[in-house]
């Protein structure tokens, strides 16, 4: 009993002993992040309310957990430390590729040309995020029920190849006809053309998968619009060529970061294929990481 009581008191005095220095790191980070939000905020255009009550103090301090819950499911969930060569790493990738120069310049200012300062508080949640995003994209345990929806939903439709397309894409529909769109892709190279509006990238996306950009011809309205076989990502094309050849075909499941794709062909000519396509969304990673994080 003794022992013990020894024991606990010993823990107790090395916490604290340790506090002061702990919060004396989360003032600093909590500074730090501040300022930094500040610099975003001054480059922010537009009418916008005081930085006070843009930010306030309590939802600073929600942004700073969420930083610290992403690194420790990482590490738990996952298995993988930050180390400072990643930190440096980043760092070096930041000062490489900046598309606003001034901004760095400015971020590093506010933090008083501190590397440390800076990589704990710009490249480090920067990479925390990637990989734990990443790992979580390739997780094939946590989106393994996705999988099996889309697998089973090819089943049914090279099951019911031989009773026709408007079958397929009915079976295709069954309960999730906001995530099915019929589109028609001109085989044809494309003419000089100019990117689509951002207002038409949830549609593109929803069409073509989340990687794909449309491409319309200069000043066309939406009756001139086009999509185009070669607006998308070179390796879904590399696929759907092989595998969509005909009526009724039935393409593989195909995996994005962000879901499973699977198409259907209505027609296919020399000049276009059209088909029906599904998308699967994969698991929300904001649920996953509430829940990992607990």
């Amino acid at each position: 009993m003794l022992r013990a009581l020894s024991i606990w008191r010993l823990l107790l005095l090395v916490l604290c002993l340790a506090s002061p220095v702990l919060a004396g790191e989360s003032d600093r980070l909590y500074s730090d992040r501040a300022a930094v939000e500040q610099v975003y905020y001054n480059h922010r255009l537009g009418t916008k309310p005081p930085f006070a009550e843009a930010l306030p103090p309590g939802t600073l301090r929600k942004l700073l957990e969420l930083d610290a819950r992403k690194e420790a499911v990482l590490q738990r969930v996952y298995g993988l430390t930050v180390t400072p060569a990643m930190l440096e790493a980043e760092v070096r990738r930041i000062d490489a590729t900046s598309r606003a120069p001034e901004v760095l310049a400015e971020l590093k200012a506010a933090l008083d040309h501190d590397p440390a300062r800076f990589a704990a508080t710009i490249a480090r949640p920067i990479v925390v995020e990637r990989e734990l995003h990443q790992r979580f994209v390739n997780d094939d345990a946590l989106h393994a029920a996705e999988r099996r929806q889309a697998e089973q939903s090819r089943a049914e439709l090279l099951a019911a190849r031989s009773e026709g397309y408007l079958r397929q894409l009915a079976l295709l529909q069954q309960g999730r006809t906001n995530q099915v769109a019929e589109t028609t892709w001109q085989l044809a190279a494309r003419p000089a053309e100019t990117i689509a509006p951002a207002a038409d990238l949830a549609e593109i996306h929803r069409r073509f998968g989340p990687d794909a950009q449309l491409l319309t011809p200069a000043g066309g309205g939406e009756k001139d619009r086009r999509f185009y076989f070669a607006d998308l990502p070179t390796e879904l094309q590399t696929v759907l060529r092989a595998q969509l050849r005909q009526a009724g075909d039935v393409s593989a499941v195909i995996e994005t970061p962000a879901g499973f794709l699977l198409y259907v062909v209505r027609e296919k000519t020399e000049a276009n294929l059209s088909v029906a396509g599904l998308q699967l969304p994969k698991r929300s990673y904001e649920e996953w990481l509430e829940s990992a994080g607990h």
